[in-house]
């Protein structure tokens, strides 16, 4: 998920270099977000309304409008929601987006005193912060990572042999250590990152390229449908006592369903989409 960030802070940064226009950037992110969330969680709706042979009838109804914006993942370890499919993730993004533009210009203009800034957040968030949200969850603790990823694209824009090198032994060391504090912290994830996108650059093959592309455009689809499709395929199967080849069939048989599912879902939602702009 770290990197999910830092690639998609790359991503909007690129794209709104030069300028963000505030009603089109929020625009553009409800479009790619939400009907496609909308779609995904009324289908699984009926499908366990089916299963379960009705509703769960002790969560608020009030706690629907959660649903509605996509923040019933986010919320469902403090409150009861209706979340079903996507996760807490998802919330995490969506905030992300809604202050985009205020770290764009904190980038761009006041790039030193922003990332005191966000520094200082950060350390503060991660020190004292506890309660229902998991630190991870804390979106205060996630903005590192976005403006890492802003600050990459803006300022630097490559990484040479001697920081890949570094960024591995980062990696490595944290896989095998168990420091005093959270191994799986930002600077694991900007060392990660860091690594794949020198792996990245020395990509040339253009048929793997190809089916990057191909298959990217795929990923948020994936995203809503995952969790929901692993649960009710592997409910049937005892993981504690599956034997490693048949977790590797399990899992390749997931990955096959997941793949159906989200085609079919960024079908539906690319249909829908063309008609309403019709």
């Amino acid at each position: 998920k770290r990197e999910l960030i830092f690639w998609g802070a790359l991503h909007i940064m690129y794209v709104y270099d030069e300028k963000c226009e505030l009603i089109n950037f929020y625009k553009k992110r409800f479009l790619s977000i939400y009907p496609m969330f909308w779609i995904a969680y009324f289908i699984a709706f009926l499908y366990q309304f089916y299963v379960n042979k009705g509703i769960d009838l002790t969560v608020p109804k009030r706690n629907i409008l959660l649903t509605l914006f996509g923040f019933d993942g986010y919320f469902a370890a403090v409150m009861p929601t209706f979340y079903i499919l996507g996760e807490w993730f998802l919330g995490a993004i969506i905030l992300l987006y809604m202050i985009f533009p205020l770290l764009r210009i904190g980038v761009k203009k006041y790039p030193v005193l922003s990332a005191l800034i966000v520094g200082i957040i950060y350390i503060v968030c991660s020190s004292i912060c506890s309660g229902g949200l998991t630190k991870s969850c804390i979106i205060f603790n996630r903005i590192p990572e976005m403006i890492f990823g802003m600050y990459f694209i803006e300022y630097y824009n490559k990484v040479n042999v001697k920081v890949a090198i570094i960024s591995l032994l980062i990696c490595i060391i944290n896989s095998f250590v168990d420091f005093p504090f959270n191994s799986t912290i930002t600077y694991v994830g900007i060392a990660a990152f860091m690594l794949l996108v020198y792996i990245s650059t020395h990509l040339n093959n253009s048929m793997l390229i190809k089916f990057c592309e191909k298959i990217s455009k795929y990923s948020y689809a994936v995203f809503l449908v995952h969790h929901i499709l692993i649960q009710e395929i592997t409910k049937s199967y005892d993981m504690s006592t599956i034997s490693r080849t048949n977790s590797y069939v399990l899992f390749i048989l997931c990955c096959v369903v997941i793949g159906f599912f989200a085609k079919i879902l960024f079908s539906i939602d690319y249909y829908i989409s063309k008609e309403i702009t019709k």
